[in-house]
């Protein structure tokens, strides 16, 4: 079943939504950290905001890769932005 589901081509719908998700909840560890940062200047929080920063954009990545592999057609936007992650 693991093998199956990790195999490319397999399960992409489900792969891109459980990142998609990951997007969202690394998005509001990014914002908490970085609103927390303006009132508290702990370096801890400075810390947190740039890694879940990261991680959002890391997580898109991975995003945009499973929904350009479901083979659905994507707005002109969305393709000009998976276009710009294969390019980095």
């Amino acid at each position: 079943m693991v093998q199956a589901l990790c195999t490319s081509g397999n399960h992409e719908g489900l792969k891109c939504g459980v990142h998609g998700a990951a997007v969202a909840l690394a998005a509001l560890m990014a914002a908490y950290n970085i609103a927390a940062c303006c009132f508290r200047r702990d370096r801890h929080l400075r810390v947190n905001a740039v890694v879940y920063t990261l991680a959002v954009g890391w997580e898109l990545k991975q995003t945009l890769h499973h929904l350009n592999r479901t083979g659905s057609t994507m707005p002109v936007g969305v393709m000009a932005t998976v276009e710009s992650f294969r390019a980095a």
